[in-house]
């Protein structure tokens, strides 16, 4: 990135009216882990946003309104009834980037090895856009495309909604990667609830290994109603796989970032099968 100057916000209504004014000459800056990745050398003037008490996570009732700013360090400390993205935290590179990186910033701008929009699609997230008009989009919506192409000048995408799991579901998430801090070769992430011995809802969403972050909405279709057994949930995910364009990065071929995303939707189901099993268990 090529900054040629700075401003520093210090209010929401502040920060929009300087990316209103400056359009595409403006770039929004928080924790800036990810800037190292972009290639665009045109003059930009950097508006920090970190100052516009974007950085909390609020209960919201039904769900957790999570601040853009918030940083992945602070999803990794939190703890409440219904929260599981912390084990998502966990897995994302060092505690320094995670002091650094922030949600929001995560987010708007996805390369094929990005963490956070897996789980968040999985987890039917919403996305808050404050602009002359409040905008919310689903999770589904926000990564049909590249999310920043959302935001008009003087968009700000200001939370991030995280429905609460509710006490008879499960959660499985896996990040394959060679080291901690290296890119994820494949990304999954699973919610799902039982009742009555039986999946009332499946979500399931693959990273890394394809172009954009996608739902596998044959997979969950497969497992709806079903008994969440281990034969159903691989043959739910081998019979799903129809029109997936596979992507193999950082040296692994395009049918082996298959093999690996099959083997993992599998394990990620089955994980958060297993979970709501023993919560629903537990409830008797």
């Amino acid at each position: 990135m090529n900054y040629v100057d700075f401003k520093i916000p210090t209010s929401l209504a502040e920060a929009r009216a300087i990316l209103t004014e400056l359009g595409d000459q403006a770039m929004p800056v928080a924790g800036s882990t990810l800037h190292v990745f972009l290639r665009d050398e045109s003059p930009k003037v950097g508006v920090d946003i970190s100052r516009l008490g974007l950085g909390e996570i609020a209960d919201a009732g039904d769900h957790y309104a999570i601040g853009a700013t918030t940083t992945v360090a602070d999803l990794h400390a939190f703890s409440a009834p219904g929260w599981v993205l912390n084990r998502v935290a966990e897995a994302f590179v060092t505690q320094p980037i995670r002091n650094m990186a922030t949600v929001g910033g995560s987010v708007v701008r996805v390369f094929p090895w990005s963490d956070w929009p897996i789980p968040l699609l999985a987890l039917d997230a919403e996305f808050v856009i404050t602009g002359d008009q409040e905008r919310v989009m689903s999770a589904k919506d926000f990564f049909a495309r590249q999310p920043f192409h959302h935001l008009q000048p003087g968009d700000i995408l200001t939370s991030v909604r995280v429905p609460k799991m509710p006490a008879n579901a499960g959660f499985g998430y896996f990040k394959e990667r060679r080291t901690t801090t290296d890119f994820s070769r494949c990304t999954v992430a699973a919610c799902v609830s039982i009742e009555e011995g039986t999946l009332a809802d499946a979500r399931i969403a693959i990273g890394a290994a394809v172009p954009m972050p996608i739902r596998m909405g044959a997979v969950e279709e497969a497992l709806k109603g079903a008994k969440p057994s281990a034969a159903k949930i691989e043959t739910a995910v081998l019979n799903g796989l129809e029109g997936v364009r596979w992507k193999g990065l950082h040296g692994i071929s395009d049918d082996y970032a298959r093999h690996l995303t099959v083997v993992r939707m599998v394990d990620a189901l089955q994980a958060a099968c297993d979970e709501a099993t023993a919560q629903t268990g537990e409830q008797k």
